[in-house]
């Protein structure tokens, strides 16, 4: 299985872009990576989908983080992911087992920018907010887009369409062209058939665009990967212990196992080890 591929898209009014995702590899990788089950991986399955094409407006260098804290019902979601294509996600608690239609809570978007240490961070409420109409809203009001996600139930693929801005010609406003809406309705067929085929093979999905008067802009290709370390597992029980003594963390045993919520890898914490480099 190829590796999975944001590809982006302009017709040729240039009055809107399609990015395409192409998310089985991630996916599946997810899916090995994850033990949500049933219904929970649905949900998590639609919100990697719905929230990857994201990516197509980071700027280079540029690092992004989304994280849902749900009310109702109760669960948690991150997403964390760079210009350059990289992510990792998680979704809390592995125990959940809903595909909500509707979302009360709050998500948090965070950007850290080339050369900045403090991250841009924007809070967005939800109210029994429409899980489709999450990534619009976040687009809305964080990037003033106008768009729209489309979600294959056939395949892990799905379809963010953008209403550009109009633009001005020697200072006479081009007409309106029709609306997003519309314009997905024209385009909705084809948008599923291409989807609807599972089509692993970049070439062929940028084939079948181009067929359609679409130009290709770019792609970018999207693999799940976590930056832990052991060293930053050590730092996190050092913090920990400024709050707790050594023995209440070991409780009494030479070394404790930690796992990464992220890739969930295993790192074992010496006793030892983590008393030394506490005295330091």
């Amino acid at each position: 299985m190829k590796e999975s591929k944001l590809l982006s898209f302009i017709n040729k009014e240039k009055s809107f872009t399609i990015h395409f995702f192409e998310g089985q590899k991630l996916i599946h990788d997810l899916a090995i990576i994850h033990d949500v089950k049933d219904k929970g991986f649905s949900y998590f399955r639609d919100s990697i989908l719905s929230l990857v094409p994201l990516n197509a407006f980071l700027k280079p260098n540029e690092n992004f983080g989304l994280y849902v804290d749900s009310e109702e019902p109760y669960f948690k979601l991150k997403i964390e992911m760079n210009e350059a294509g990289f992510l990792r996600t998680l979704l809390m608690p592995e125990t959940f087992k809903e595909n909500p239609s509707e979302i009360t809570g709050i998500v948090r978007l965070s950007k850290i920018f080339p050369g900045q240490s403090q991250p841009y961070n924007s809070l967005i409420e939800l109210n029994k907010t429409k899980t489709n109409d999450i990534v619009a809203k976040i687009l809305d009001i964080s990037y003033q887009l106008n768009s729209e996600i489309i979600i294959s139930e056939n395949s892990d693929q799905c379809v963010l369409v953008t209403k550009l801005p109009q633009v001005k010609i020697d200072k006479e406003e081009i007409l309106e062209n029709i609306s997003l809406k519309e314009y997905i309705l024209q385009n909705q067929q084809f948008l599923n058939e291409v989807m609807d085929k599972g089509i692993n093979n970049s070439d062929e999905i940028i084939n079948s665009f181009k067929e359609k008067d679409f130009v290709y802009l770019l792609g970018k290709q999207i693999e799940f990967k976590c930056n832990c370390s052991r060293e930053r597992m050590l730092n996190g029980i050092i913090s920990l212990a400024s709050q707790h003594s050594i023995e209440e963390i070991f409780e009494d045993k030479d070394n404790i196992e930690t796992r990464c919520d992220y890739c969930k890898t295993y790192y074992q914490i010496d006793k030892k080890e983590l008393t030394d480099l506490i005295k330091h």
